[in-house]
């Protein structure tokens, strides 16, 4: 019987998380998400972060950040498994595709610096193929432009930790020719600060980006990420 009633609990939980993360302020529903216990309400997260609804997407990912940051306050190893998972789940093996994992990352990353610390050169590795090949390079571009997003999110949140990405991001600016990629290394070197002698800004053309930022999506002209 209790068995029955958590399950159904947690059927409620995931049609309740969408619901609540259609809110335009996220910081408006936080409070309530985080009432619940973070395994229950993580699992909610991951079923939300494969909405097609943008802002439900996006707003789980910032949600699975404050979550997990929590949790690694008081479970480390906890927090550390859910780590895991992306990984796995952006893996070849796993037979997914990782959607929103590189962008979770980041923003998990971003929230705590000791994740930080552990985890970030496996976000690094997603950026560009390796000198002899890299098991980890995401080919596919949406989820290479979100480990990009997550890269600038660590920036946000830590820039002397985001800046030994040097290596990738050097690479990165002879490779990629997608404006948003470009425009998402402006964001990060903006917030690295890294200065115009140590890097050329990319031109990642006159176009608008849809750019969630801040908690919020936003359209943006793609050069105005580059202005310092």
């Amino acid at each position: 019987m209790q068995q029955k009633s958590q399950q159904h609990g947690y059927r409620e939980l995931k049609k309740k998380v969408p619901l609540l993360l259609e809110n335009r302020d996220i910081d408006q529903v936080l409070p309530e998400l985080m009432q619940y216990p973070a395994q229950k309400l993580l699992g909610a997260l991951y079923a939300a972060l494969l909405s097609p609804r943008k802002l439900i997407k996006w707003h789980s990912v910032t949600a699975i950040g404050v979550t997990v940051s929590r949790l690694a306050q008081n479970d480390p190893e906890q927090a550390r498994i859910v780590m895991r998972r992306f990984m796995w789940t952006l893996n070849d093996e796993s037979g997914g595709i990782g959607w929103g994992s590189p962008e979770c990352m980041g923003e998990i990353m971003a929230r705590h610096q000791g994740l930080a610390r552990e985890y970030r050169r496996i976000l690094f590795s997603y950026l560009v193929q390796g000198d002899t090949g890299s098991d980890n390079y995401l080919e596919y571009l949406p989820l290479r432009r979100g480990a990009f997003w997550g890269l600038a999110r660590l920036a946000q949140g830590d820039p002397v930790l985001s800046r030994e990405a040097t290596y990738q991001v050097q690479k990165a600016l002879k490779q990629e020719s997608d404006p948003e990629i470009l425009g998402l290394i402006c964001l990060y070197l903006r917030l690295s600060r890294r200065s115009k002698d140590e890097f050329p800004r990319p031109d990642p053309g006159s176009g608008t980006l849809e750019i969630y930022w801040d908690q919020q999506l936003q359209s943006i002209p793609a050069r105005e990420l580059c202005l310092e």
